[in-house]
């Protein structure tokens, strides 16, 4: 019977199909096996991607936190040894107002404290610039105050009357010291910084003005701290940096505010910071928009300060612009040539300090301050009548680059340490042996003889009945009733400009005819008897005839340099006046 192989066949077609099914299954399971394992693995990593990128935001972020509270720290840290330096400042401050027994220039009487001193106590003398309203009060009213106190405590006899003015500028020269620091540390560093503070201390000329109760201290104290805040550099967006440019503004404000000529100075920084921002029509506009602010408010405060003091509408930087400058009076002054300042008044104040800031200028990358000083005097190098107290305000700008080039010295390296470190010293032991005597002197010597006077006749006054006291002697050598504190005739030679005259340089006061013929002059003035003794004039001549004018009694106590006593010694010779005092001038 024959075999029939079909079935097998078919057999092994199913088996291998079926085989083969089954490896393609296996091999789809196994695909899907390892789609799934991939998925996980795929999963897996993008989890740990996830928690690496949380791990990273949170150490970026504990990175910032700890970066900003590291700086926290040192700004604290800074603050408080910026808080150091100012009370030790204030201390050296407040012995450099006790340390000053000397006569500086009459604005530093008569134009704050006598002023403030007639305000508070209703009696004194007011000069010219207070009838012309040429002043604001806004700086002699900063001296209301501790007046106020002595008068409700009934302290005013004693001496605290002349020292506790001098409390207001003990603070005002402190800030300044500071902010010499502080701008020398924002373009220089530290270390700059403490020899910028070192040169502000050591200065004679600092030593001899900052606590004085004069304008141009406040005024110079403003204006450093308003180059401080200044934005001299912009910012690294580009962006208008307001903070600071609104603080400095208000500051510069507030100096115009005391002494409108201060206004110079930031002519100079405000058209540099509008060159910045040139390209920038909105920037520019802002710009505008906030000096406006500043100038109205500023111009608010003023004038509501002097209605108060003047009892009428008036704008004092306006008068003062007027009469000093487009009227010319301040030639009546002193009429100096245009280049005092560079020859004189710059070398004066800044002294031995200038040696160390020519280089620091010259070894800096950063000239503006420079640029600021330079335009200032050059300025000022216009105006006819000069003093070198009028460029105090920049004389900051010479500790700055001298700090600076100190500090260059001072960093010396191992090869050139020998030569260095001997340069160092030769330049410290310069500038203390050259600034320190001459601060004692200025201090201590010169001009002293009449506040040795002025305390001499306050305390005769205040002990003995006197109807007052004449001065011989050139107008506002000493102080007045802010001293003397007793409401008695205080009779002067006056030195009144010739407002209204058009012969300026022929124009005399009464204070140049008394010079021009003592005798005479008393002879014309003075009546010619002194108690019962007659005084013996000649007869002849110009001495023939009396001019027709009111005749002045003569005082209990006159005071004169001896430079005219041969001329007037006559006029006392058996009167009931003797010398009981003589002092070094």
């Amino acid at each position: 019977m024959p075999l029939n192989n079909n079935s097998s066949v078919n057999k092994n077609v199913n088996i291998n199909n079926t085989i083969t099914k089954l490896r393609h299954r296996n091999n789809q399971d196994i695909n899907k096996i390892n789609d799934l394992k991939n998925k996980i693995d795929l999963l897996s990593f993008n989890k740990t991607s996830e928690i690496k990128d949380t791990q990273k935001i949170e150490n970026d972020d504990k990175n910032e936190k700890k970066k900003e509270l590291e700086q926290l720290q040192l700004k604290l840290k800074e603050f408080l040894f910026e808080t150091k330096i100012f009370l030790m400042l204030i201390l050296f401050r407040f012995y450099n107002s006790l340390a000053l027994k000397t006569f500086f220039v009459p604005d530093e009487y008569w134009q704050s404290i006598e002023v403030a001193h007639n305000f508070v106590f209703n009696y004194g003398y007011l000069t010219w610039e207070w009838k012309e309203k040429i002043r604001s009060f806004s700086y002699p009213l900063l001296f209301t105050l501790p007046y106020m106190i002595l008068k409700k405590y009934n302290l005013d006899n004693t001496d605290l009357l002349i020292y506790f003015p001098r409390v207001v500028h003990v603070f005002i020269a402190a800030i300044c010291d500071l902010f010499t620091y502080k701008l020398t540390k924002k373009y220089f560093g530290r270390n700059a910084a403490k020899w910028a503070l070192f040169c502000s201390l050591l200065s004679w000329s600092n030593w001899n003005i900052l606590v004085r109760t004069i304008s141009n201290s406040i005024e110079t104290s403003l204006t450093v701290m308003a180059l401080y805040y200044w934005p001299f550099k912009k910012n690294k967006d580009n962006s208008l940096p307001i903070k600071d440019f609104m603080i400095a503004l208000s500051l510069a404000a507030v100096a115009c505010f005391f002494r409108p000529t201060n206004g110079i100075i930031w002519i100079f920084t405000g058209i540099v910071f509008l060159f910045q921002y040139r390209k920038s029509f909105k920037a520019l506009l802002n710009i505008i928009y906030h000096v406006l602010i500043v100038l109205i408010i500023t111009l608010i405060i003023s004038i509501t300060i002097d209605k108060y003091y003047f009892d009428e509408w008036v704008i004092s930087p306006w008068n003062f612009v007027k009469f000093n400058i487009i009227e010319n009076i301040s030639i009546f002054y002193g009429d100096n040539s245009w280049h005092w300042y560079f020859s004189f008044g710059l070398p004066f104040v800044g002294y031995t300090f200038l040696i160390f800031m020519i280089p620091g200028i010259i070894t800096s990358k950063f000239y503006t301050l420079f640029y600021v000083l330079l335009w200032t005097v050059c300025l000022y190098s216009n105006f006819v009548h000069k003093e070198y107290r009028f460029i105090y305000p920049v004389i900051p700008i010479i500790f700055v680059y001298a700090g600076h080039f100190l500090d260059l010295l001072s960093k010396y390296d191992k090869k050139v340490k020998s030569f260095l470190r001997k340069l160092i010293w030769k330049s410290v032991v310069i500038l203390v042996c050259s600034n320190i005597p001459l601060a004692f002197y200025v201090s201590n010597i010169h001009q002293r003889g009449v506040m040795d006077a002025t305390y001499f006749l306050r305390k005769e006054v205040n002990q003995h009945e006197a109807d007052g006291i004449l001065y011989l002697m050139p107008c506002h050598s000493t102080p007045f009733y802010s001293y003397i504190h007793k409401n008695i005739t205080l009779d002067f030679l006056t030195c009144e400009p010739p407002i209204g005259e058009k012969d300026i340089k022929n124009y005399k006061s009464e204070e140049d005819f008394f010079y021009e013929d003592p005798k005479y002059f008393l002879f014309n003035h003075y009546s010619h008897t002194i108690g019962n003794t007659t005084i013996n004039y000649p007869t002849d001549g110009k001495y023939s005839t009396v001019e027709d004018i009111p005749k002045k009694e003569w005082l209990n106590y006159i005071v004169f340099f001896d430079n005219i006593y041969d001329d007037i010694k006559f006029i006392f010779e058996n009167s009931n006046y003797k010398e009981v005092s003589f002092y070094f001038y």
